[in-house]
């Protein structure tokens, strides 16, 4: 379904009952990829899992947004449902996400799932990098992320022996609008460095990665919950960038074992 949160329509999928659990998704992904976290956050839980701004089922956002926008739109989505505290987490872009959320209304959040990401900004290559793929979109159209983004995305393993999760990010990505791809790339290119929040933490964290993550590796992802007092460090076997796609039971398992911590 979806709702106008402060202005933009943001489509979001719910599920169950309970506590709430918010799931944020990766670039250039949607709310679909949490498909196979459903059954094991499904009791006593209610999972909603929204689409950020021109992607998935969600219109456009604004010319330029920052990554703080993303996080307005998730606070206007709690409002919304009525929804106090939450349980939050994101992979990848979702983790920057729920970085600028801890900063905007850290009250509301009562658990933290950190997977797949980092809390550092884009180092100079990376960023010229972002400009250079956006360029491309706005040439070549939203396909061109096939092309620049699955071996970045998947494991070696996942490419070659599941050609089903391989489809299923494939579908997810030509969903994605073109005008959200750049906003979304503009928007993480200029992130600010979260490694000074980290220390501030203070719900109980899951930080959780694939061993075959070659954008936040299994040593980005250690150090991060190394700072972070208290945090869990989970990592997956088989797995890249999309840890919980390509290792569904793996991650399913650290997370219902973290819920029932709560």
């Amino acid at each position: 379904m979806a709702e106008h949160i402060r202005g933009v329509p943001l489509a979001y999928i719910s599920h169950g009952a309970g506590t709430p659990v918010v799931l944020l998704h990766a670039f250039p992904l949607n709310a679909r990829m949490w498909s196979p976290q459903v059954e094991a956050v499904a009791e006593g839980h209610r999972l909603v899992t929204p689409d950020y701004p021109g992607f998935g089922r969600s219109p456009h956002p604004p010319a330029q947004p920052d990554v703080r926008y993303y996080a307005a739109c998730v606070g206007g989505l709690l409002d919304r449902l009525e929804l106090g505290r939450v349980v939050l987490g994101g992979l990848s872009m979702g983790g920057y996400v729920a970085f600028e959320c801890l900063r905007l209304f850290p009250e509301r959040v009562s658990g933290l799932i950190l997977a797949n990401t980092r809390p550092d900004p884009d180092p100079g290559e990376a960023r010229e990098a972002r400009k250079e793929m956006a360029w491309r979109v706005g040439e070549e159209g939203i396909g061109v992320l096939i092309e620049l983004q699955m071996q970045r995305l998947l494991s070696p393993t996942t490419l070659e022996k599941d050609p089903r999760t391989v489809e299923e990010v494939k579908a997810m990505i030509l969903e994605s609008s073109p005008d959200g791809v750049v906003a979304a790339l503009g928007a993480m290119r200029e992130r600010s460095d979260s490694t000074p929040l980290l220390p501030e933490i203070n719900v109980p964290t899951l930080v959780i990665g694939g061993e075959d993550d070659s954008i936040s590796t299994p040593e980005v992802m250690g150090a991060m919950a190394e700072k972070i007092p208290g945090a869990r460090h989970v990592t997956l076997p088989g797995a890249g960038h999309l840890s919980n796609l390509e290792n569904p039971d793996g991650f399913n398992t650290a997370l219902g074992e973290f819920l029932a911590r709560l």
